[in-house]
């Protein structure tokens, strides 16, 4: 917390101090962001819903906000819809610098989310923005409505948009109808529900006889959207007049809704807003390239997004990648210190080292394997050193970083055996530590290699 000065605003213009801000805090996300900054106006509302669902159920998430606005006056319009805290607008720019030094991290564009331990003070996730999106699936599938309603554009379709819906009339003409789309969020918990999407005419034909074509589409059955002049529409009287840009067809089995807002953005709208309602429910959209077809205008093609639906395996996939990417947990040395035989490896072990000369020719050495904690974060190295020098390895000896240890092999490996001590030594008490970069195999004096 000393990183982050001497104090911290809130929401309403009242200070707090960095150690009162983060007191029970597990996890601290620093936000980078500016008020002139397009995805960040995006992205902002969506950290909002999770961390007030955060809080309520204390959960032990806190926000800090670290500014790159250049005027006091953007700074504070932007920071009054924020319910978290923020480093004061004079500071932001020195602390920030600071924050990034000692993270050991560069940030070069904004928005950006830091994960950091706030009790060991590492930094756990750079894409923070991640994060956040699965802490969104996971409220949002559990009932948590507002994460669906978060996104600006849905917001907006969720109030209703205007378009002009394309259909086939009785004699299999194309007509269009004046009509509004909207979105209807899950009734009831809503959980595993992603609710529906209504097209409902605007005004009712003078004409008793013609068919409403109002209806719905359940979020959960659709397969997928286009973007751009298709089929029905190309079909339809003046069809040639509306732009491709505000034209879209959402298809659901046999059905298909083709239609045309009023403009671009609108469009651009409706793909934004079901984007952020399937990935709430784990769903994806992604382009079809094989449905990327030209309606005449090399400029304005048809781009096809398919729904691909979420199953057990994928999820699985989906956490076995993350696993990946997270790298080693964060490590406090305190606890590293509490295990006995880290302990003992610490004051140094008598071993047998088999390594190689000069001449690149398997040689045995007494030496020393002794064990170094680092800081908080890190994993330690091992050193195996001479026996006199092991209570300070110099930086001349052999070493290997614990977290790049790619193996460890026991019994006699291939150096051992080529050496002439080999008879004399015992398989269990052998064993081999392989990195990427650095090898050695050892033999325990004691006969133990358990420890």
């Amino acid at each position: 917390d000393a990183v982050l000065g001497d104090s911290l605003l809130q929401n309403g213009g009242s200070n707090i101090s960095p150690k009162e801000a983060l007191r029970g805090v597990k996890t601290l996300g620093i936000y980078f962001s500016a008020s002139w900054c397009g995805p960040c106006k995006k992205f902002t509302p969506l950290m909002k819903a999770v961390y007030e669902s955060k809080k309520e159920k204390n959960e032990g998430f806190e926000v800090i906000y670290c500014s790159w606005d250049k005027q006091q006056s953007d700074f504070d319009g932007y920071f009054k819809d924020m319910p978290w805290k923020a480093i004061p607008f004079q500071d932001a720019k020195k602390i920030g610098d600071a924050i990034q030094v000692h993270l050991k991290t560069k940030i070069n564009s904004i928005p950006t989310l830091l994960m950091v331990d706030p009790k060991l003070g590492v930094l756990l996730e750079k894409d923070g923005r991640s994060r956040i999106h699965d802490y969104q699936q996971e409220l949002a599938m559990a009932g948590d409505k507002r994460q669906l309603l978060a996104h600006t554009a849905v917001k907006k379709l969720h109030e209703g948009i205007d378009i002009n819906m394309y259909v086939l009339n009785d004699v299999n003409e194309v007509e269009q109808r004046s009509a509004v789309l909207k979105y209807v969020p899950p009734q009831g918990d809503g959980k595993s529900s992603q609710g529906k999407i209504t097209f409902t005419e605007s005004a009712k034909s003078k004409d008793g006889f013609q068919k409403n074509m109002s209806g719905e589409m359940d979020m959960g059955e659709i397969e997928g959207i286009s973007l751009g002049k298709a089929g029905l529409i190309l079909r339809a009287p003046g069809g040639g007049g509306v732009k491709s840009g505000q034209c879209f067809s959402i298809s659901q089995g046999s059905s298909t809704l083709a239609a045309s807002t009023k403009t671009p953005e609108d469009t651009q709208g409706v793909f934004e807003a079901m984007q952020h309602i399937l990935s709430c429910g784990k769903d994806k959209l992604s382009q079809d390239k094989k449905s990327v077809v030209s309606d005449g205008s090399v400029k304005n093609p048809v781009v096809g997004f398919r729904v691909t639906r979420w199953t057990p395996e994928l999820e699985e996939l989906e956490r076995k990648r993350k696993e990946l990417e997270k790298g080693p947990p964060a490590v406090d040395p305190k606890d590293l210190m509490d295990s006995k035989e880290v302990k003992e490896l610490k004051k140094g072990m008598n071993i047998m080292a088999y390594t190689l000369d000069e001449m690149n020719l398997p040689k045995a050495t007494k030496l020393s394997l002794v064990y170094k904690a680092k800081g908080a974060g890190r994993l330690g190295t091992l050193y195996w050193c001479d026996r006199r020098k092991k209570r300070k390895p110099p930086s001349s000896c052999g070493r290997l970083e614990v977290e790049d240890l790619s193996s460890i092999v026991i019994g006699k490996q291939t150096r051992i055996l080529q050496t002439a001590a080999a008879t004399m030594a015992e398989a269990e008490a052998c064993l081999s530590l392989i990195g990427p970069s650095s090898q050695i195999s050892i033999e325990m004096e004691e006969g133990e290699v358990s420890s």
